[in-house]
Formats: C-alpha cells, structure tokens, sequence
C-alpha cells in the first residue's frame, strides 16, 4: 500500500510541473498571437523608463534652478538664524508639541 501511494505521489507531482510547463508555453503563444511582449521585455522597458525619467528630471532641476547650491545655503542658514533670534517666548515648547506657560516656565498641562 505504501508503494502505490508514493506512485501516485510521484505521478502527482510530474503532473503538476508539466501542466505549469505547459501552461507558461501556453501563455508565451498567447502574447506571441495577440502581439503582446514578454514579462521580461515589460520589466526592462519600465527599469528603463525609470532612469530616463530619473536622468531627464535631475537635468531639468539643475536647468531651472534660480540659485547655486551655495546660496541656498547661506540663504537658509540667514533664516535659521533670524528665526532663532526673534523666536517669541511663547512659542518655545517643553520638548513636546504643547508650549511652555510664559509665567515660571512650566507646562500648565498634568504629565501622564
């Protein structure tokens, strides 16, 4: 009984790795008929798509930027810093998202 159950087995298995054979040659035909590409020509023209549109958008930015990388640094650096010196103390916050109270310096919200 145990010989005939790993002969069914086997042949269950030969049968399942013919007919995924069987069924990708089938597939291949279909895109072959309908004028369809294979999965690995629709992966390269995307991969390639990709870059170009990569390449081409890096090209543009560059193009149509108004200042060189160095000016726009000095000029966020200049805001940084004018921002941190007319920072109102009522913005200024506990190291949380709720401000501190203006009067003692402590939040007037009870800590969970």
């Amino acid at each position: 009984m145990k010989d005939l159950q790993d002969v069914v087995d086997d042949l269950k298995d030969q049968a399942s790795k013919r007919a995924a054979v069987l069924l990708g040659e089938g597939r291949t035909q279909v895109r072959a008929a309908v004028g369809g590409h294979s999965d690995g020509t629709l992966l390269g023209a995307f991969a390639l798509g990709m870059l170009l549109g990569a390449l081409i958008g890096a090209a543009i930015s560059l193009l149509f930027t108004p200042m060189s990388g160095q000016e726009a640094r000095r000029k966020i650096g200049e805001n940084v810093d004018k921002m941190r010196t007319t920072e109102p103390a009522e913005f200024a916050t506990n190291g949380s998202s709720r401000p501190m109270s203006a009067v003692g310096g402590q939040s007037p919200y009870v800590s969970s």
